[in-house]
């Protein structure tokens, strides 16, 4: 038996939506695919979406959806951010996937490692390590040492003093190593852009005197660049690798699409420049267009997805077998109904589920009941379970959590779900909605919910508790 539910195998590049699409997610990734066909000038797109969403998933099986369109030319490049957020530089591991893509890409189509990925590595390199690093050391030990020399002839310098400091010898050759170092990085960042506008395969002159409707210069292939996990990073490698994007890789055909919650995101900005910045205006200078990955379903077709999704999830833990799985199933129909799942949720009620002691057969039918109500909102609102247990949370609030009126059940109308939790939460009932489907047509009286309810959760909810 599991305990978490193993993640999809997908491979890379290889794989669609159509072996592991079980959300009906094919028809989000045809407009993504769509856009960036469309258009040539560089663009961000930030694909927004709350934690449990599906984004990685998402975006796993659409770097390889993509490349199976029709006479597709674009290439497409994953980049897992939260993986190489250890590293300082992000240009440099993230030209790294790209060649690294390009390589194995060409390598079966030329048999040897692409010159156009050893041009953009070299030009990165140039960047990153070399002609930076040199403008660093100059920024601030060599200007420091330069001003150490002139001493209070720069610093009081005024009037006439000034322009007799600009006009004399004093820190000439500090001065020279300064701007000869800025050339360097402007020019490997002019190589760094060349090189990447190469990867493109832009228009040649030859080709546009072929033909009237190519322009010199447009790209005849597309470089798509899938950055996933962005949220998850350090604040400032985070915010690194957006500056990185918009300054270094703004080029016609180079689009990038980036896995964001863009509420946690600019959490990172606030965390880098203080509470006091519009995070919001701050982040909108890095992307051009968003789509938005829904966190939940609230809709009649979505109930289907839910519960196939919540069948391989229990199918994965084994949870079937167990007694409080039919009860379980029916709470998480209503919490879905009221719009309040996500599929980590879904995850999360399946490994609650899974370590939670198995109910006895001897004891009644209100166990399952019970624990099953209870598992859901453990996941989805776990500051309740104690005013479950304590019997002071009423039952207009419980019912934000599951709609009961929302759902038809195949076992129970919403009457006996409705009543028997108004029972539970200590509220007065409508006369014959619980005692006449719940109890009496099962030869049941009412138990006693004060001593029950604590049972269930110290004996089986909070026998084990996840990390």
């Amino acid at each position: 038996m599991r305990l978490t539910v193993p993640e999809p195998k997908i491979d890379l590049y290889n794989d669609g939506f159509a072996d592991h699409d079980q959300l009906d997610r094919k028809t989000t990734g045809d407009k993504l695919s769509d856009l960036v066909e469309r258009i040539d000038d560089p663009m961000v797109i930030a694909l927004d979406g709350a934690w449990g969403s599906g984004k990685s998933f998402f975006l796993k099986c659409w770097v390889g959806e993509h490349l199976k369109r029709k006479e597709n030319t674009t290439q497409t490049v994953y980049f897992d951010a939260f993986e190489h957020d250890f590293l300082d530089d992000p240009l440099i591991a993230l030209t790294g996937a790209i060649a690294e893509r390009f390589e194995s890409a060409e390598s079966r189509e030329e048999d040897q490692k692409s010159e156009r990925s050893k041009k953009i590595k070299k030009a990165a390199w140039a960047v990153g390590k070399g002609a930076l690093r040199i403008g660093a050391s100059v920024a601030t030990v060599g200007a420091t040492e330069a001003l150490s020399d002139m001493g209070d002839a720069v610093a009081n310098a005024v009037g006439d003093e000034a322009r007799t400091f600009l006009s004399s010898d004093i820190g000439n050759g500090e001065a020279e190593k300064f701007w000869t170092a800025h050339e360097a990085r402007i020019a490997a960042m002019k190589a760094f852009r060349i090189a990447l506008t190469e990867l493109t395969k832009p228009v040649t002159e030859d080709q546009a005197s072929e033909d009237d409707r190519l322009r010199v210069g447009n790209p005849t292939r597309k470089l798509v660049v899938v950055i996933d996990e962005l949220d998850r990073c350090r604040p400032d490698y985070a915010l690194s690798l957006l500056e990185i994007i918009k300054h270094f890789f703004n080029v016609p055909g180079v689009h990038f699409v980036l896995g964001v919650n863009l509420t946690e995101l600019q959490n990172s900005v606030r965390a880098r420049y203080g509470s006091g910045v519009d995070a919001d205006r701050y982040l909108r200078k890095f992307y051009q267009a968003a789509i938005a990955l829904p966190n939940s379903w609230s809709t009649q077709s979505s109930s289907t997805i839910v519960s196939d999704y919540f069948e391989f999830c229990s199918d994965q833990l084994s949870l079937r077998e167990k007694r409080v799985w039919g009860d379980l199933k029916l709470h998480v129909t209503a919490a879905n109904a009221a719009g309040k799942l996500s599929l980590r949720d879904l995850e999360h009620i399946a490994a609650i589920a899974a370590i939670t002691p198995e109910l006895p057969a001897r004891v009644p039918e209100t166990y399952g009941a019970l624990l099953g109500g209870l598992i859901v909102l453990k996941a989805i609102k776990p500051v309740w379970i104690d005013r479950v247990r304590n019997r002071n949370l009423r039952f207009d609030e419980f019912v934000t959590i599951f709609a009961f009126k929302k759902v038809w059940f195949d076992k129970h109308h919403h009457e006996d779900l409705s009543g028997f939790w108004k029972a539970a939460l200590g509220e007065s009932l409508d006369e014959g909605s619980l005692q006449g489907t719940v109890f009496q047509e099962r030869g049941r009286v009412a138990p006693d919910f004060d001593e029950l309810i604590p049972k269930i959760v110290d004996n089986y909810l909070n026998a084990f508790q996840l990390s």
